[in-house]
């Protein structure tokens, strides 16, 4: 099958030219202008952007947790992302206590198979840090799993202590993976908690007082600090402060190769949600912050200090799930849904208001994630060669997120309202269109498992 885009303005990490593609059996064959040959589907994107398909390396789709089990499958949940113009997700593989790593990826392997619409691969996420499944690090970079997560919010039996953290970086690294890091003092959050509950503090306004932006700095600067002892590279996800994106600055500075992440609703959204009084649809962690947090956080992006915008996808129901907190917050699980909405949210908010380039655009959400996560140049850009995915944008429309557009099961999205610029058009993979206008027409199944390369400096 062939298929030619024509008309369209090209649109990578630091190009911008009107050119017509020609894709072949599922790759780019040629790029150039008024492409002539005949071809099985011809698409018209005069007055629109042609862009590399999403990619989104922090989602969190049929797992656990606090007890609860997310409402996205691996179908309703890339069929989300496949709407919004995610065309790869980077799920995490969540081991549980006891079990091996390879049985933690078969499993996750089995729940994306014969449900994904678009393509995945997968982070391991490891709940427990020994010589045993440090062990298995090697065999899963072999296998194709080229990064593993560490949270750092954990307490108890959950505590990932320095010696502990340290290995796992040396390890990590020594398998050519790269170290990610959720990078919170779980410690002085379970002393915060303890201290909020005893006074009766637990609406959910009092979520910014359990998870302040110090602990954030603090747990950043400590991973940090080890990933230069350990002279490995270090990813940070969802960084959400000014506090932890100054460590991350400071050692990018000395020329440690630190990486950033923020999410989309940390560019977008502001703690003053909390005072609303459904407060707990935003509750996530790390929380959200006040508004000027999101300055520096832009800020950072435009600096080259903050290197992907993830969704940190992890749907749940309001009702019988979130509200459960409404009046404790600790009852409720920490997570929402944002799948759909990461790249219109990322355009509205960061290309009208001149704080990103489209090219930037494409750097953090296609570009960077497929380099440091080693799917690059297959996936993330438009070049001779690389697979046909691609997001056919309209960059002069506009739209209300709500849920009555969300393909997400979760009864409500935190962007409901939000009027945002530019609308994903048209959504290919691998050349074959497989969402029209928020319409989904990919198959569940016609996702592929995605074997990544090791880890290289980006």
């Amino acid at each position: 099958m062939t298929t030619l885009i024509k008309n369209g303005t090209i649109i990578t990490a630091t190009e911008t030219y009107k050119a017509d593609l020609l894709v072949k059996n599922g790759v780019i064959s040629e790029i150039g202008r008024e492409i002539s040959k005949i071809a099985s589907e011809i698409i018209d994107a005069t007055d629109k952007w042609v862009l590399p398909g999403g990619i989104d390396v922090h989602t969190h789709i049929d797992t656990q947790s606090d007890g609860m089990t997310t409402v996205d499958d691996f179908e309703t949940g890339t069929a989300a992302a496949a709407a919004g113009g995610t065309t790869t997700v980077i799920d995490f593989a969540e081991q549980a206590p006891g079990v091996s790593l390879a049985q933690t990826l078969e499993d996750w392997r089995s729940k994306a198979g014969s449900r994904s619409i678009i393509d995945y691969g997968f982070h391991i996420a490891l709940s427990e840090v020994n010589d045993e499944v440090l062990g298995e690090l090697p065999a899963m970079v072999d296998a194709g799993v080229t990064s593993f997560h560490l949270r750092l919010d954990g307490c108890g039996e959950r505590h990932i202590n320095d010696a502990e953290l340290l290995e796992f970086l040396q390890r990590a690294a020594a398998a050519g993976a790269l170290p990610c890091i959720h990078a919170e003092n779980g410690e002085v959050i379970d002393l915060f908690v303890r201290r909020l509950v005893a006074e009766g503090k637990t609406s959910p306004k009092n979520i910014s007082s359990a998870r302040p932006p110090e602990v954030e700095s603090q747990a950043t600067a400590r991973a940090v600090s080890l990933a230069e002892m350990a002279k490995a590279p270090l990813y940070i996800t969802n960084l959400s402060s000014a506090h932890a994106i100054e460590r991350v600055k400071a050692a990018r500075d000395r020329g440690q190769m630190v990486y950033a992440e923020t999410c989309s609703h940390f560019l977008a959204m502001s703690s003053e949600r909390y005072e609303e009084p459904e407060g707990i649809k935003y509750y996530c962690t790390p929380p959200l912050r006040p508004s000027w947090h999101a300055d520096i956080l832009w800020k950072a992006i435009g600096s080259g200090d903050i290197h992907t915008v993830g969704s940190d996808h992890w749907a749940f129901n309001y009702s019988g799930q979130k509200d459960l907190g409404k009046d404790n917050f600790t009852q409720a699980p920490g997570g929402f849904p944002g799948i759909q909405e990461r790249l219109a949210v990322l355009f509205s908010a960061g290309i009208p208001t001149g704080k990103i380039s489209p090219n930037r655009l494409v750097e953090l959400a296609c570009t960077a994630p497929a380099k440091l996560f080693g799917i690059f140049p297959r996936k993330g850009t438009l070049a001779v060669g690389s697979d046909a995915d691609m997001i056919i944008f309209d960059p002069k429309a506009e739209m209300i997120l709500s849920k009555s557009i969300s393909l997400s099961r979760s009864d409500y999205t935190p962007y409901e309202g939000m009027r945002v610029r530019g609308a994903t058009w048209l959504v290919l993979q691998r050349g074959r269109v497989i969402a029209r206008e928020s319409k989904v027409m990919g198959r569940p199944g016609g996702g592929e498992f995605l074997p990544r390369a090791r880890f290289t400096v980006l």
